[in-house]
């Protein structure tokens, strides 16, 4: 049952990493002018940062690099499919400009870097006292009130 539920999970991730890499291949002009090229590239911009959150919500979310790494997969075939020559021999949906060259290379650095980066390990959270507070050293409440009782090993003074 699991093997099933990781095969599923990564066709997903490919099959969502495809619509996320063609999105991106076919918005990332929008801002700039076909006819002149001028203008702000808000759509590389926007494109390159839905693929960044994309892959590293995936990333964060699995304790495995498998979901990411088919996501990035299906991004970098997207762009490279979508950049391939048409029948006039030029791609007609990325242009040779300075916005489509970055997107031509920035999905697969940009993918190597978010499914290479290492995982960050989390510290471990102690255990709430009975009562759910916590004392300010991070331990539990009922452990530091049992220290200042009298008696305590800590309380106790010689006479």
């Amino acid at each position: 049952m699991r093997r099933r539920d990781l095969l599923l999970g990564l066709l997903g991730s490919l099959l969502a990493g495809l619509v996320v890499g063609t999105i991106g291949t076919f918005k990332h002009q929008v801002g700039i002018s076909a006819a002149t090229g001028a203008g702000l590239p808000i759509g590389l911009v926007l494109s390159i940062a839905m693929v960044v959150v994309f892959l590293v919500a995936l990333r964060v979310s699995f304790s495995t690099r498998w979901y990411a790494a088919a996501a990035a997969a299906g991004i970098v075939a997207a762009v490279a499919l979508l950049t391939l020559p048409g029948a006039s021999g030029g791609s007609t949906v990325v242009l040779l400009n300075l916005a489509g060259v970055v997107w031509t290379v920035a999905p697969a650095v940009l993918a190597a870097v978010v499914v290479g980066w290492p995982r960050i390990a989390r510290r471990p959270r102690s255990a709430p006292a009975p009562d759910g507070i916590l004392a300010d050293d991070g331990t539990r409440r009922v452990d530091a009130e049992q220290d200042r009782r009298p008696g305590s090993s800590e309380q106790r003074t010689t006479e």
